[in-house]
């Protein structure tokens, strides 16, 4: 356990617990109890870990996204295990599906996460302008006419 925790940067007990929700199949065992992982397990303990480091997933969504994964597996091998177009083109629309379902998952954070950076930018930008009036001083600047509309109506 200790070689794939320095592998995978992951606690053994984060190991144990993704096991537990069924994200890493259960893993064999030696004789003495010692758990074994195969390539495979070390490769889906990182991409657990990409998916909720790198993406910020939440366990559900990665759980989510590893059966996906193992359905598109699946659609590949059946693809592969025949010759009929009709079957084929039909396997092909369901990796579409999958994979569309996949993109619409990322492409929902990316937006999340762009609006995000887009508060900081923002807060940044004040506090930018703060300083700089710090700095230089106070800066007479020319009223935004909608800005200065407003003010007049609340106080009038």
């Amino acid at each position: 356990m200790e070689e794939v925790s320095k592998r995978t940067g992951l606690t053994p007990r984060s190991i144990r617990y993704y096991e537990e929700l069924g994200l890493l199949r259960p893993c064999d065992r030696t004789a003495g109890g010692f758990r074994l992982f195969a390539e495979a397990d070390i490769a889906q303990l990182l991409r657990i870990n990409e998916l909720q480091t790198l993406l910020g997933f939440s366990l559900a969504e990665i759980k989510q996204t590893l059966q996906t994964d193992a359905m598109r597996a699946e659609v590949r091998e059946a693809y592969l295990g025949t010759t009929d177009p009709a079957v084929r083109k039909d396997l092909l629309d369901q990796a579409d599906g999958l994979i569309q379902s996949q993109i619409r998952i990322i492409d929902e954070r990316m937006g999340r996460l762009a609006k995000l950076r887009e508060e900081h930018v923002e807060r940044l930008n004040r506090v930018n302008a703060r300083r700089a009036e710090l700095v230089d001083g106070p800066q007479e600047q020319s009223p935004d006419p909608a800005v200065a509309g407003q003010a007049g109506a609340r106080n009038g």
